[in-house]
């Protein structure tokens, strides 16, 4: 049977921690030892953990500390410890399902696999700003998929849901500690493409996702994004331009240019709407018709999650989807300057 190395990177997570830790408690299987990586806190983090394992029984904890900033130098520091035939990732701000383990590690029985990514769903109980980000951001698929490369639109995962086989992270130097934050866990996934492994991904491990709760965080996440889209671009696509369309998705991987161009975002739709309004005035009414539809899409997707929503609220969610697609757009662009690869 595969053993399971636990990584789990933690800074300033006070508020979200004890949900994480009392899920660990509950895993069945259990890992066969957590590694929890402490990359600087001053909020009382510290205290949490060492009160946890105080009082945790039956699992292996260890308590690192790792003075270089950023996310991929924890992981890093807890990939080197690990000593399980798969590191398994999760986030601080993730509560896992007791049943984890033992969906993530079920695809590993094929030895094509070399990581198997899992569910993200939304906690939506605080504020409008982390209801909106369970319902648009991090949105998982509902089938098993295996995947072998990795472009614009698939092939990427999160690190708050992943398990890799700890003989290809080491192969890889694990995480790239020069990729700023948003980022760093895509690139792990188009490399370990480049070393001819597979990713399954699987709904059935699952692990719930606690979101940003306020406007800045929101659109800072988005702005980084859309920054790291570029870098991705840059890096694993030497050529190939991507096209979104509404409703269609267009490649020509053999043009001679790195692009990628999204122009059925909801920002770009507003603002080719309020600019048709400039050179003919009656066609200002399609603006507030397309906010109507974008509040009715709203509510309905919030219905179908279980979420509390009323009229009021699905028109915050609806401008919130306009100022996170403008906020990524803006990530891209700097993304673009900085990284020399068109995205948009």
């Amino acid at each position: 049977m595969l053993t399971v190395s636990l990584v789990i990177p933690i800074k300033n997570s006070a508020r979200t921690l004890p949900a994480c830790l009392h899920a660990l408690d509950c895993l069945n299987p259990a890992p066969a030892e957590v590694f929890v990586i402490d990359n600087g806190s001053t909020d009382g983090s510290l205290a949490l953990l060492q009160a946890w394992t105080e009082q945790t029984k039956g699992i292996n904890v260890r308590l690192l500390r790792e003075a270089k900033p950023g996310a991929s130098a924890a992981r890093n520091t807890g990939i080197r410890a690990a000593r399980g035939d798969i590191v398994a990732f999760t986030d601080s701000d993730c509560v896992p399902q007791s049943d984890w383990l033992s969906h993530l590690l079920a695809p590993f029985d094929d030895a094509d696999t070399g990581a198997v990514a899992g569910r993200i769903a939304g906690v939506f109980d605080r504020t409008l700003c982390e209801m909106f980000c369970s319902l648009y951001t991090l949105q998982s698929a509902g089938e098993t998929t295996t995947h072998r490369e990795w472009t614009p639109w698939s092939g990427g995962f999160p690190t708050a849901n992943l398990a890799v086989r700890r003989r290809l992270l080491e192969q890889l130097d694990g995480f790239d500690e020069t990729v700023k934050i948003y980022g760093e866990d895509y690139d792990l996934c188009a490399r370990l493409y480049e070393q001819q492994a597979a990713i399954v991904y699987t709904p059935t491990a699952c692990v719930m996702h606690h979101h940003r709760t306020t406007l800045r965080g929101l659109i800072r996440q988005a702005f980084g994004f859309g920054r790291s889209h570029a870098y991705l671009l840059q890096r694993h696509h030497p050529q190939g331009l991507w096209l979104e369309l509404p409703r269609r998705l267009v490649q020509w991987t053999a043009l001679p240019m790195r692009g990628w161009v999204d122009v059925a975002s909801p920002d770009k739709k507003a603002l080719a709407l309020l600019a048709m309004g400039c050179f003919y005035r009656p066609s200002l009414w399609l603006f507030p018709l397309y906010l109507l539809w974008l509040i009715h899409q709203a509510s309905a997707r919030a219905r179908a999650a279980g979420a509390p929503v009323s009229l009021s609220r699905s028109f915050n969610l609806a401008w919130l989807l306009i100022v996170k697609a403008g906020a990524m757009t803006a990530g891209r662009w700097w993304g673009s300057v900085r990284y020399g690869a068109l995205c948009l």
